[in-house]
């Protein structure tokens, strides 16, 4: 038996007697899209004696396909009774189902029931994409996110926000091995140090990134979980298998985003992000938003801009691969990139990963 299996009777054992008074919510019940439901389920091998809950989210257009499947955010959260807070607007926007953990706190060993609980009944629940299973906490609660796919191998992405990986052994399964893990910290997080966890610790066949932002100790703001969640998406879809619906999914957001941006350099950003998934994605679009990607990417693009995300995009290459190595190298050619391509929004990307870098050295940017 592995250790997470022991640690979750032991789990069911501890919290027997807490658990709240009541009936797992039936897997028929109705549902209504674009509203947060709390949701009891047990965990495997509770025979319904034991209940954990979370809140259930789903998106607005849920009910417009009878078989559309959606990509799964678990969230975490150090107190329990976790909110989407910062998160709500990208997760709600984009049409994530997403699953907020009640009795999972720092200081319980409820987490592992609470999350399998969760997890399990999800699955059966909605229609859930199994290929496009997130995660996210703050603190110890990303610490637990980060043993998730050891739990439930397959989970594609994970954020840890102000802690790093409990260990790197799920991430050496081979289920878990494409996995893509970001970190975010506030620079003067007492947690800093974690961020080395994430550069040096995980195996080299698992995509990680870093970024540091003014603040302490906190959930990221939503400019940051952002940014986080579009390098995941993007890591993830560029390597496939996942679902045709990720696909269109995926496709559809991007879309979105570009006809609210009218900055140049944003636009292109979005385009390119876009292109890098075109050959997997195109046998699972249909001919009208097939039409619709053509189109966005053939536009002409802002010179001076595709010159400076191009040189962004080599720069970020070897930030990506520095494993936190020669940070201060390539923070100096950051510096470099903002000098010569001012105003472009290649650059403003390229001064947020100088900052991060400082403060990763800890040292003022």
């Amino acid at each position: 038996m592995r250790l997470h299996q022991h640690l979750l009777v032991g789990a069911v054992c501890l919290f027997s007697a807490v658990a709240f008074a009541e009936d797992p919510t039936p897997l028929d019940v109705l549902l209504a899209p674009g509203e947060t439901h709390l949701i009891a389920a047990a965990p495997p091998g509770a025979e319904g004696a034991l209940l954990f809950h979370y809140r259930l989210w789903l998106p607005e257009d849920y009910a417009t396909s009878a078989t559309r499947l959606y990509p799964v955010m678990f969230i975490a959260g150090p107190y329990g009774n976790v909110e989407m807070g910062e998160m709500a607007d990208r997760l709600m926007r984009e049409r994530w189902v997403v699953a907020m953990l009640v009795e999972s706190r720092n200081g319980s060993n409820a987490w592992q029931a609470n999350f399998v609980a969760a997890h399990d009944d999800v699955l059966r629940r909605v229609r859930a994409d199994e290929t496009m299973r997130f995660c996210t906490g703050l603190s110890g609660a990303a610490k637990v996110c980060s043993v998730y796919p050891g739990l439930r191998p397959g989970f594609r992405g994970v954020v840890l926000q102000a802690a790093g990986p409990w260990g790197p052994r799920v991430y050496e399964e081979e289920a878990n091995a494409g996995a893509a893990v970001y970190g975010t910290f506030g620079a003067f997080d007492f947690n800093l140090s974690h961020a080395r966890r994430i550069r040096r610790g995980l195996p080299p066949s698992v995509r990680h990134m870093v970024e540091i932002w003014d603040g302490q100790h906190a959930w990221a703001p939503a400019a940051v979980f952002d940014r986080a969640l579009d390098w995941v998406l993007a890591a993830v879809l560029n390597d496939a298998p996942v679902s045709p619906d990720a696909y269109r999914w995926y496709v559809e957001n991007r879309l979105s985003d570009l006809a609210r941006t009218e900055h140049a350099g944003q636009r292109l950003h979005l385009a390119w992000n876009l292109s890098r998934v075109v050959a997997a994605a195109a046998a699972a679009l249909d001919e009208p938003l097939r039409c619709q990607m053509d189109k966005a990417l053939a536009e002409g693009p802002d010179a001076a801009e595709q010159v400076a995300l191009r040189e962004y995009f080599d720069l970020f290459k070897r930030d990506a691969a520095s494993r936190g190595r020669e940070l201060l190298a390539i923070a100096d050619d950051y510096a470099e990139h903002v000098r010569r391509h001012p105003g472009t929004y290649g650059a403003e990307l390229v001064e947020i990963r100088r900052r991060s870098l400082y403060w990763e050295m800890r040292r003022n940017p």
